[in-house]
């Protein structure tokens, strides 16, 4: 890159970034500054062309037009984009170019200008007060991001994957309950500044949820993310707060942490196809149960209307072509139903819950109806086994179905109840 003396100590004078570029798109120089804030040598501009400064299609096709302008002489003419400081912060750049002449030739001089940041005001009402300090009392985690300034619309359909990602890591903390912070922190950790990004464990999921909440405004999904420096499963939930000219004011994610489930495949098998085989196999009915989030152990007050809630909270997740046939029903309508849904009686469901908090284990067992008073007529039996995670929470119950069990000796052998459907009675 030879350029004169003179040029090159004007623009060195200069406090801004400066790109020369000669009429044929081709980088002739820059200055200091803009070698310091793009972070490049010169080594890196020898034989460069405008148009490889920048990946980003968008940025590329931007400053491409802004140097046709100049070529042409228009004048004021300007254009827009985000760029990573040193600092690693993403600031708005205005880049502005004009022809010049120095010597005998013509250049198209880029002056490039951060824009002052101009910060998102919160108004820190009674009502934001109100929110924020139930949300800290939940138990799932839940986190705010804003911008560290406006994210102007995306509309161009060049390279969305770059703006996305940038705007990935403009999006920071500003609020996070402590469920959140001691899930991804420890219990002393803050996650205030923390990027929208640098939570997921691929970037490429923290574009694709960006992605679809610029389209809809919301996305539901399971994805992984790193908490406490580990992979972790989660399914999360955000929703996205637009201005009045379409840019991205907030985003809003609620998780629920899906390592108990992990958990649980890990107990009933080291591998997919281990599990498989169990749930598949025809002698024997298998089900899994879970809540929907894990359940903290009730305490003795008014434990029977709490339990209660538990069993319609623990809903069936999985369950085997064994397990239907035994109950005499179909996946869609077993699918998805509460706890409630394998017993006759619901107060010995009651009970069956009440004791894996206790023992978690127990067994139950159904008597079928019989019009000619057959005694002890047993139609299946149950064994139901509670997991638990490392907080002592319960989240998955297993159950194991067998029916017409040789050997099981039944508990209960009343010939004046042997009509009726008597339910399950626990050990």
């Amino acid at each position: 890159m030879i350029i004169g003396q003179d040029t090159l100590s004007i623009i060195e004078a200069l406090h801004d970034p400066v790109l020369l570029v000669s009429q044929r798109g081709k980088i002739v120089n820059a200055n200091g500054v803009f070698f310091q804030n793009w972070e490049l040598t010169e080594s890196d501009l020898a034989d460069a062309q405008l148009i490889d400064l920048y990946s980003n299609k968008v940025i590329k096709r931007g400053l491409f037009r802004l140097f046709i302008k100049a070529l042409r002489g228009q004048r004021d003419a300007s254009f827009t984009f985000p760029h990573r400081n040193p600092d690693k912060m993403v600031k708005n750049v205005l880049a502005t170019a004009c022809r010049a002449a120095f010597g005998d030739q013509e250049h198209v001089v880029f002056t490039f200008k951060e824009i002052p940041t101009q910060k998102v005001v919160i108004a820190d009402d009674e009502g934001t007060s109100s929110w924020k300090a139930y949300f800290d009392l939940a138990y799932e985690p839940y986190v705010e991001f804003r911008p560290a300034e406006p994210i102007s619309p995306f509309q161009e359909s060049g390279d969305r994957a770059s703006y996305l990602e940038i705007a990935g890591d403009s999006l920071q903390v500003n609020f996070a309950n402590k469920a959140a912070a001691k899930f991804y922190k420890g219990e002393a950790g803050s996650l205030i500044g923390e990027s929208f990004s640098s939570f997921f464990n691929d970037k490429i999921d923290a574009i694709r949820f960006l992605d679809m909440l610029a389209v809809v405004g919301q996305i539901k999904a399971e994805t992984t993310v790193i908490a406490c420096g580990k992979p972790a499963q989660v399914e999360m939930h955000c929703m996205v707060k637009f201005s009045e000219s379409g840019a991205i004011d907030a985003i809003y994610c609620a998780q629920r942490d899906l390592t108990g489930r992990q958990r649980y495949e890990a107990i009933i098998g080291d591998s997919r196809i281990e599990m498989d085989f169990i749930f598949n196999q025809p002698f024997a009915g298998f089900a899994f149960l879970a809540p929907a989030s894990p359940i903290e152990r009730p305490q003795a007050d008014n434990v029977d209307k709490i339990l209660d809630t538990m069993l319609n909270e623990i809903v069936i997740m999985r369950v085997n072509q064994a397990m239907l046939d035994i109950y005499g029903t179909d996946r869609a309508r077993f699918l998805l139903k509460s706890m409630k849904a394998l017993f006759a009686d619901p107060d010995i469901a009651r009970q069956v819950l009440k004791e894996l908090f206790v023992i978690r284990a127990t067994s139950v067992e159904r008597y079928a109806v019989s019009e000619e008073m057959i005694e002890n007529l047993l139609e299946r039996a149950s064994t139901y086994q509670a997991l638990f995670d490392s907080a002592d929470r319960l989240c998955g119950v297993f159950v194991a179905t067998s029916k017409h069990p040789l050997g099981y000796k039944p508990r209960h052998s009343n010939k004046t109840e042997c009509v009726a459907l008597r339910g399950n009675r626990t050990t």
